[in-house]
Formats: structure tokens, sequence, C-alpha cells
């Protein structure tokens, strides 16, 4: 028995937690704000604070080469401010991590670690450095030294309950994500990490809350209005936030996939459509702007453009089962059922936790009347996945089809109480008309 996948899902790899979790923001500025940084440095070009301020937005606002020259500009000019000094080695060490470059991160860390009185600071930061190759054993032991050498050190809590994230030990992470709140009430970033725990780990309304104080103090704070927008699932205010953080980080990937989702399923196209395009821009080599792309596609009734971008996302991760499946639709939808159904079987294949190429197979099967085929991958999708609606609305209808009339209303009634996008009040039309 396996679970299903809801519109809004854990994070699909660890890796990418991982490099997630290992880049921590800084204070309130990022897009909006970069005009009036700007002139703050030009107006104080020897001030460090201008230059720190002004490299974190930049980072914050995903614009990593100006952020490195402004950073390391900041250190001819430092004055020999030791605190000014320990932030721009950090905020350098955030653009390589955001840059997944574990070995310039790690001589940044280091550099930072003999800085005097950092020792603790360097520990901490060699602990996210360690997350990027998700190694949390190593980032644990580094938080461990730090805070042997500091109890207090922020940021070492603070990698402390990513690395306890990443390694599957809520109880843990969520006491350290807790213990860096105390330290710093006003920061964001423990409560962004703490709700993104919260509500993955199935405490959703705390999650919320968690994220909602999260944004109340950071309000343009890219990653917390997208871990926000991700516990609230679709729904006007999740895109409303997910358009907000792609303002303040055009770069912001994985906010611009999950805004072309959510406008996808809402029937707004070519929205969905430009959201991929920057989702791709920012990685030409992720496969999940193409599918996204071919979703939309398909959505307008373009299925050789549809099956186009699920194969032009296999040439870059031949076990995609993402691609496969988008393939697999684009020729149901073109009527070439045994090219779809070979796709779907190789999907589910790929995925087993994946409902969608069952389902979407019996589907297929039904509209093109192979009714026996269709109640076979039905039963299959049913039996895997007990509790999700869908599966079990397409067998009803498999079933209806060759006639079995009690067991399709079994069925139905399943379909209604279980989880998942079901059109209610079409399987409940069809189950008023049984006996």
């Amino acid at each position: 028995m396996r679970r299903a996948k809801f519109a809004v899902v854990m994070v699909s790899s660890w890796t990418a937690l991982a490099l997630a979790l290992a880049s921590a923001p800084g204070v309130h500025a990022q897009e909006s704000q970069l005009d009036g940084d700007r002139a703050a440095t030009k107006a104080h070009p020897t001030d460090p604070l201008a230059a720190l301020t002004l490299g974190r937005a930049l980072r914050r606002a995903g614009h990593p080469t100006e952020a490195l020259a402004e950073l390391r500009r900041g250190f001819a000019v430092t004055g020999g401010k030791l605190d000014v000094l320990v932030s721009l080695h950090w905020e350098i060490a955030r653009v390589q991590m955001d840059r997944r470059d574990f070995v310039q991160t790690m001589t940044t860390c280091q550099v930072l670690g003999k800085l005097p009185g950092a020792s603790a600071e360097g520990h901490a930061c060699t602990a996210d450095a360690h997350l990027l190759q998700q190694r949390s054993t190593a980032a644990l032991e580094e938080t461990a030294a730090a805070l042997t050498r500091d109890p207090r050190c922020f940021e070492a809590k603070l990698a402390e309950g990513r690395a306890q994230e990443f390694a599957l030990e809520t109880a843990k992470s969520e006491a350290a994500y807790r213990a860096a709140i105390a330290l710093r009430p006003d920061a964001p970033e423990p409560r962004v990490g703490l709700g993104r725990l919260l509500w993955r780990t199935g405490r959703r309304d705390d999650g919320v809350a968690e994220l909602r104080r999260a944004v109340q103090g950071d309000p343009d704070g890219p990653d917390g209005l997208y871990e926000l927008a991700q516990a609230l699932g679709s729904g006007a205010e999740s895109v409303g936030l997910l358009e907000h953080a792609t303002r303040e980080r055009a770069s912001f990937g994985e906010a611009w996939l999950a805004l072309g989702n959510q406008l996808l399923i809402s029937g707004r196209l070519a929205d969905a459509k430009k959201a991929a395009i920057a989702a791709e821009r920012g990685d030409p080599s992720s496969v999940a702007p193409k599918v996204l792309l071919g979703k939309a596609a398909l959505a307008e009734g373009h299925a050789d453009e549809a099956v186009r971008a699920g194969e032009a996302a296999l040439k870059l991760v031949p076990n995609s089962a993402a691609a496969k499946l988008l393939v697999a639709d684009g020729n149901a939808s073109k009527g070439e059922i045994d090219l779809a159904l070979e796709a779907y079987q190789a999907a589910w294949g790929l995925d087993h936790s994946d409902p969608t190429p069952l389902v979407h197979a019996t589907e297929a099967c039904q509209a093109a009347g192979r009714t026996t085929s269709a109640k076979a991958f039905g039963l299959k999708a049913a039996q895997e996945f007990p509790k999700w609606g869908p599966a079990w609305a397409a067998l009803g209808d498999a079933l209806l089809a060759q006639g079995e009339k009690a067991a399709a209303k079994d069925a139905y009634q399943k379909a209604l109480a279980g989880d998942g996008p079901v059109a209610r009040d079409v399987v409940q039309k069809k189950l008023s008309g049984l006996p």
C-alpha cells in the first residue's frame, strides 16, 4: 500500500531540501528595496554597513555576482570592525551556498572561523556547507563544536535545526529551531524553518501560524512567502504569496514552478506558461519547467507540443516519471492509446508513490473503449491507493461500463469518502442513478 501525492507535497528530493536549508537569508531587504540600498552605498561609499546591507539584499534578490562584488568591496572599508567583517564573510558564504559551490563555501567558512572570537561562527558556517552534500552527520558534528565554544551561538542553533530536519529527527529539529527563536525572537529564519518543519510533518495549522509570524516580521522575505504559500495549498492567497516571492527574487525557480502549477489548475494557462519560462530561465537543465510547459500546452489542446515537451525533458533526465506521464497524457489526447499505455506503465514503474499514471491509464482506456483494460488499471490504482478518491472514481466508471452496477456504486461511494480532487457533483450524479 502506498500513499498518494497531493497537490502540496514534501520536497521531492532531500538533495533539494539540503540546498534550500543551507542558504539562510539575512535581514529585511530584497528586490523591492534595492534602489534605496544602492543609493545608500553611493551616499556613504566608505560605510561598511552600507556595503553589507546592499550585498545581503542583492543575494536575497537573486543577484549573486553583484552581491559578491559589493560584499568584497565591503572588506576594503571595514576599518577593522570585527563584527562587520564576520557578517561579510557569512554573506559571501551564503552566496556560495546559493550557487551550490561546496569548495568555495568551505574555504570561506574556514577563513571566518579563524577571525578573533568567531570560532563558533566558523563551525556553524561549515555545518551549513555540509548540508549542500547531504551530510547531516558531519553538519551536526560542526554544530556541536560550535555550541561547545558558544552555547548561545544563534547560527549554530539554526544550523542544528536544519541538520536535524534533514536527518528526519523532527523533535530534535523543532527543539533547535525553538532555541534559535529564543535567542533572536525577531529573526525570521528559524520561524521559517520551524513552520516548514511543522506543516510538512502533519502539524499544518501550527506550521501556518509560525510561517505567518515569519512573514509578519519579514514581509518581503521570499523564503517565508514561498513556504507559507506551500503550507496553505492552492488558492488566491497562496497565488498572491508566490507572486510576491517571485517579484522579490526573480530567479526563485521553486516559487515560479509552484506559481505556475497553481495557475495551471485555475485555468490561467498563458500565465502558467510565463511562470514556467521564468523557472526555466533560472535553471535550463531542470525538467520541471519543461513538464509544466507541456501540461499547459496539453490544456490548450496542443497534444503534439505536450509530447515534444515531455520528450525534451526525458533527454535531460531519462528516468523522469513526470516527463513520462506527460508523454503518456499527450499520446492519450491524440488517440494513440498503445503509445500512451506504454508510457503510463513506464511512469508508474519509475515512481510507485504517484497514483496518477494508473488513474490516467484507466481513464484513457475507458475513453478508447477498452473497458477490460480500464477495469484492470482501475483495480490496480484502487488497491495500491485505497484512500485516493480519483482512483475509485475512475474504477467506478470502468465497472459501470461493464455492467457491474453494485461494484460501481461501492467504488463511487469510496471516491466521495476518499482523499484527493474528485468531481463530487459528477460522481454523486452517477451514484444517484444507480439502484
